[in-house]
């Protein structure tokens, strides 16, 4: 059986991070003996217009940029012929017996009709935060509901997202599935470090959206700040158009010494980040799954996050602790209490129950069972 994945979110070197659990699934599943081919029509290192294919790994993977059109609904358009153009030339090449979408928005709607003309299943895991918003636009709803509907399953990462689908009323199956982290890459150090200094870490974009919550936690760690009387240091990992915002927030805070912006980071290098922190924050007003809290939990690390979605399903006391989003005292609060509870905390039993929950094995052995349950439908 080989599964075609249609992904609206890859990384490529510009961005190392955007997509980085669809391509963490593709090596895993295809580790476990699965035949599997990538295709990512929205690529902007790719030359508008074109696509570019490349073996690594022993998968084939093609690259394309299918935007041409400077007006951005003849774009879209446009996009959808030259994606469903390419996706014929590819299934030309690698007949494939399912494809399985990444992110419902659009690539959802390019498998869809490409699947009533060539009668092929596809299934759709859905990662994205904000679907609401594409849903609320009458054009996309239409579309959607269409895809979502004809899918033989979807799959959202967490519960909070199966909650928010399930709301949109339509005929759909669902399960959900949760990502997964590189337990072979994300691990224990040898020893774990005591640091002399308190480190604190944060992996999250810094967009316009503000979806990260950044707002929020800068002026609760600047209140930590004067409530700790050992030394504390806020790591702060990731990029975007608000960066330098938030870097001028911390000097009017007057907490710019307790804070280290790296900026984006390759993902391979992110282990040794992890396990030079004690804990990690997730701050975020909305999130569907939290792929930066198993990977901390992965390296033994507790974690404190915010109650806003994802979290809920991976977050317990055993781990880490919940926080109300969107509020600056209960993070304070939080901060507080994870620093007072660090002792309490088993970095090996972390790493247990992510690995329990999380692994690639426990993917791998889902998605076969999903996989092998479609087979051969229509």
């Amino acid at each position: 059986m080989r599964i075609l994945v249609l992904t609206g979110w890859y990384p490529n070197s510009r961005n190392t991070i955007k997509g980085v659990f669809v391509k963490e699934q593709v090596l895993a599943l295809h580790e476990a003996g699965l035949d599997l081919v990538v295709y990512y029509p929205f690529d902007e290192e790719i030359g508008s217009g074109k696509i570019v294919a490349e073996f690594t790994n022993d998968i084939w993977t093609y690259r394309a940029n299918t935007y041409t059109a400077r007006n951005p609904y003849l774009a879209r358009i446009a996009g959808y012929y030259r994606a469903l153009r390419h996706l014929k030339q590819i299934m030309a090449k690698h007949q494939s017996d399912l494809i399985h979408v990444h992110v419902g928005y659009p690539t959802a709607i390019i498998a869809c009709l490409f699947a009533y003309r060539y009668r092929i299943p596809y299934i759709i895991t859905e990662h994205m935060s904000y679907l609401q918003d594409y849903v609320n636009k009458w054009q996309h709803r239409k579309l959607l509901k269409s895809a979502f509907e004809k899918a033989a399953l979807v799959l959202p990462v967490s519960r909070s997202l199966e909650e928010q689908i399930r709301a949109f009323g339509w005929n759909t199956s669902l399960q959900v599935v949760p990502n997964f982290v590189n337990t072979d890459l994300f691990q224990l150090s040898e020893d774990q470090p005591h640091f002399e200094e308190l480190k604190i870490l944060f992996v999250g974009g810094m967009e316009e959206t503000k979806i990260k919550g950044l707002d929020f936690l800068l002026p609760a760690f600047a209140r930590v700040v004067k409530k700790t009387p050992r030394k504390i240091q806020l790591q702060l990992v990731g990029d975007g158009s608000r960066r330098q915002d938030y870097q001028k927030l911390t000097e009017e805070l007057g907490i710019s010494e307790y804070c280290t912006f790296y900026g984006q980071i390759e993902h391979r290098s992110m282990p040794g980040l992890y396990r030079q922190s004690d804990f990690l924050v997730l701050s975020s007003l909305k999130e569907t799954f939290g792929c930066v809290l198993i990977e901390a939990m992965a390296c033994g690390k507790p974690v404190l996050a915010t109650a806003c979605g994802g979290p809920e399903d991976i977050v317990n006391e055993k781990v880490g602790m919940l926080v109300q989003p969107g509020n600056v005292k209960a993070l304070v609060q939080g901060l507080l209490c994870m620093i007072k509870s660090l002792p309490d905390f088993q970095a090996r039993e972390i790493r247990q129950y992510a690995l329990k929950k999380y692994s690639r094995a426990v993917l791998a052995q889902t998605m076969q069972e999903i996989y092998q349950g479609l087979q051969g439908s229509t």
